[in-house]
């Protein structure tokens, strides 16, 4: 049988490739267009990383199912994360019930610090599998009180300094990314994404990377 011109490129091409190992340069990396899988926000958000770092933001909302489905592809983010990424997780507070849940958070946050007790996770399944109400300070304390904690420590937190700072830092990452829905993830206080915005949870991983070693010096 004859084999066409064609067909001797083809198989030509096909041996070179697998000898050096090389792709064709357009299936190499995927481009991210501006305006498409992520936007440019018009004042950037102070981050809160070191010099040299690149800082990833999470805006979240306990009350959200899709933020909760987002978990593990978060959890998958960090276990790849480079060295130089500093995560943040930060409540969106787009109402007084949001801006509830963020107390929630960071409560749970002061209370297991080195994340030990998985108290992040617990508020989630909390509320997105157990469908439990925690919109008060009486329920906020039978919760963290069922997780061990004593009432005290709940209060303290409530009250505390910290809980004022991290409330205001998480208002201004809230009002300066611009968003009106979560998830969102927000780069170095300069990018926003979503996957809704993408399209699916594992192209937000690539974006996120992509806009990462964009920001990485």
């Amino acid at each position: 049988m004859k084999r066409t011109l064609s067909h001797t490129l083809g198989f030509m091409m096909a041996a070179l490739f697998a000898l050096t190992g090389c792709i064709p340069e357009a299936s190499q990396a995927q481009e991210f267009k501006e305006g498409t899988h992520y936007v440019t926000l018009p004042s950037t958000i102070p981050t809160q990383a070191a010099a040299g770092k690149v800082e990833v933001v999470d805006l979240f909302w306990y009350g959200c199912p899709h933020c909760y489905s987002l978990e593990p592809t978060i959890e998958k983010f960090l276990s790849k994360k480079p060295d130089n990424v500093v995560f943040q997780r930060v409540p969106a507070t787009l109402s007084p019930r949001w801006e509830y849940h963020a107390k929630l958070f960071y409560v749970g946050q002061m209370l297991d610090a080195d994340g030990s007790k998985h108290v992040h996770t617990k508020i989630f399944e909390a509320l997105q599998k157990q469908r439990r109400k925690i919109n008060d300070d009486d329920a906020m304390t039978r919760f963290f009180t069922e997780l061990g904690f004593t009432a005290d420590q709940v209060k303290s937190a409530l009250n505390s300094m910290e809980m004022k700072t991290m409330m205001a830092r998480a208002k201004e990452v809230g009002e300066k990314s611009k968003a009106d829905s979560v998830p969102v993830i927000i780069v170095n206080g300069k990018y926003r994404t979503s996957p809704s915005m993408v399209g699916s949870e594992e192209t937000l991983l690539q974006v996120v990377d992509y806009l990462v070693k964009r920001e990485t010096k």
